[in-house]
């Protein structure tokens, strides 16, 4: 069994994609070796990638599939093949016709040296890669910008990952090629954008065959390559949104990971396992080659990361309630129930705002931290206000009808309040705000500042140390 596309393609391509694929299947089919794969539920597999995000070895591989989940509804490759045909051939008529498929398209205008020029600038439209994040773009922003994965690699050339990261007040790290990541500020989980990107490049995209082997692609190629095998080395990597139509992107991708060999893979899919091999048989023989398991999970990329987005939250709040068990036992004398040291909060929007409260994030921050800070005095304060009555109410604490905000602040109090006064407003503002390490201070007559109302307090907050809160509060 030989490759059906190995005379149209390049030498580079045929020696680093084609040859090692399907000697592979060539061998399957001689010797018989069973697959690796294996089908699992939603709950493990979510359970094995925050693991690896807890252990700091995830990376994420998102292809077009992830896009084109709701609200984002960005067109697929064969719906943009067919509205650029169409309109190229209701300008110029039948005497002129154009391939139908993306990919023969693409090829067709680089050859004639148009793919910028015309392809990409008059028949693909303008808007076709603008739309809302959805939640996985929203997840993966999210653990980009914390490092809870180590990196992110994506063939898509849209901006809604790093729109998601700008909604949450943070700039995603991103780069065309290893030297563009490279560059980023020390700290920064990269996302590497394989394919190009149609805000920062719009005239190199790389959509046609022909690209791999002429610059500036051929070399932005090989140098993601490097980068790709030193960074995924041993990494286990969550594969999301790649078996779509969009063949020839998931080829050029699978081309650069030819050295690469993870220890787990986990594949998100709605399409049947005996599918996948037919649809992007280098992507499966990437799963193939993982040293600790090759498994598929038939469910929405976009619901699988914000589950795991959801999971992440949970056990960073959890960590920070069980830090604070030990003082809550010194000073009460008693352990807290078990049911208190578990996240109460349900939803990833919640738990996004609750967690950057409990790392300090200051007014229009993003949540920074994977790990919580090794502070007791948080988690037995929320410990301490259940042991109260006190139960959830959105991102509060409702304790005998007044909304208890927490937050940690370890600076004195009046310099806290005045921080957040510029803050987004909240849709309900809650009655108190406890600012777990700060200090309250006597401030002169000449600066002390009068309370007044705010857009983002209303009259009723109340800014409090955590020793006013006992005393308030009865803790």
């Amino acid at each position: 069994m030989r490759c059906p596309c190995k005379a149209g393609l390049s030498a580079y391509v045929r020696s680093n994609l084609c040859d090692g694929v399907y000697d592979y299947v060539d061998n399957f089919h001689a010797h018989g070796r069973p697959d690796l794969m294996q089908l699992t539920s939603v709950e493990d597999s979510v359970s094995f990638a925050l693991t690896s995000l807890i252990n700091d070895r995830l990376v994420l591989l998102a292809g077009a599939g992830l896009s084109m989940a709701p609200p984002s509804l960005l067109p697929s490759a064969a719906t943009l093949a067919q509205r650029a045909k169409q309109k190229y051939e209701a300008m110029y008529g039948q005497a002129a016709p154009i391939p139908a498929g993306i990919d023969d398209q693409a090829e067709y205008f680089f050859q004639r040296q148009e793919l910028s020029s015309v392809y990409f600038r008059t028949l693909i439209d303008q808007h076709a890669f603008a739309g809302h994040p959805n939640p996985g773009h929203a997840a993966i922003a999210d653990m980009l910008l914390v490092r809870a994965l180590q990196a992110a690699v994506t063939t898509n050339v849209d901006t809604l990952i790093e729109t998601a990261g700008q909604y949450q007040y943070g700039q995603v790290g991103v780069g065309i090629d290893g030297h563009a990541l490279a560059a980023l500020p020390p700290g920064v989980a990269p996302l590497l954008k394989l394919h190009g990107c149609r805000s920062s490049d719009p005239d190199n995209m790389v959509w046609a065959r022909g690209q791999l082997t002429a610059e500036p692609v051929a070399s932005r190629i090989a140098r993601s390559a490097q980068w790709l095998n030193l960074n995924l080395l041993n990494r286990d990597l969550l594969i999301v949104g790649f078996w779509t139509d969009w063949t020839y992107l998931n080829e050029v991708l699978a081309s650069t990971l030819n050295g690469v060999n993870p220890s787990r893979v986990i594949v998100v899919d709605l399409a049947a396992s005996a599918d996948l091999p037919k649809k992007a048989p280098a992507l499966f023989e990437l799963g193939n080659r993982a040293q600790n398991g090759f498994h598929h999970v038939q469910a929405s990329g976009s619901d699988f990361l914000a589950s795991l987005r959801l999971s992440f939250s949970r056990t960073f709040v959890r960590q920070v309630l069980h830090a604070g068990m030990q003082a809550f036992i010194d000073r009460k004398g008693t352990p807290p129930n078990p049911a208190w040291t578990e996240p109460p909060f349900s939803d990833n929007e919640t738990m996004w705002a609750v967690r950057r409260d409990l790392e300090g994030s200051r007014p229009h921050e993003p949540a920074k931290q994977a790990k919580p800070s090794e502070d007791p005095l948080i988690g037995q304060t929320l410990l301490e206000l259940q042991a109260r009555g006190a139960v959830i109410d959105g991102p509060y604490w409702n304790l005998e009808g007044k909304k208890i905000r927490i937050l940690r602040a370890a600076r004195p109090i009046h310099q806290v309040e005045k921080e957040f006064e510029r803050e987004t407003p909240p849709a309900t503002a809650p009655d108190f705000v406890v600012a777990v390490g700060a200090e309250a201070q006597l401030l002169p007559v000449s600066i002390a500042r009068v309370s007044t109302a705010s857009i983002a307090r209303g009259n009723a907050s109340r800014w409090i140390t955590r020793p006013d809160a006992v005393q308030e509060f009865n803790l």
